[in-house]
């Protein structure tokens, strides 16, 4: 069987590294020409960071991510704080942190975790 990924972003980069581990042969194809840091951060919540895990990049993950403690939420216009909360409940069912992540450094782990150069590049979909 072969899987055909179309998309080197998050989910297709962790769509294809699960089906290697699987012993399902890949290809993925990506419509840019190279890959070019874009994104700010993101919240990968403890559920994505077990997924992760999964595919064999928890050093790597925990690595890139910061700490999250707490959380508040700020009103926009004010500044004010509205409610703030600690992570801790969270992390103690789950079983995991979550991590704030560059988005850049993210999709850059999982393509060189699946191996840049079998990212097929350039390549636009144009029929199924």
């Amino acid at each position: 069987m072969k899987a055909v990924i179309i998309g080197a972003g998050m989910g297709g980069m962790s769509a294809a590294i699960a089906l290697r581990q699987i012993g399902i042969e890949t290809a993925v194809y990506e419509r840019v020409t190279e890959n070019k840091p874009v994104g700010a951060a993101i919240s990968v919540w403890s559920n994505g960071v077990k997924c992760l895990n999964y595919l064999g990049l928890e050093q790597q993950t925990a690595r890139l991510g910061g700490i999250v403690d707490t959380m508040s939420y700020i009103d926009g216009l004010t500044g004010d704080t509205m409610c703030r909360f600690s992570m801790q409940p969270l992390i103690d069912e789950v079983g995991q942190r979550p991590y704030p992540i560059a988005r850049a450094d993210l999709q850059m782990m999982l393509m060189q975790a699946y191996g840049l150069d079998d990212i097929h590049f350039g390549m636009k979909m144009v029929a199924v």
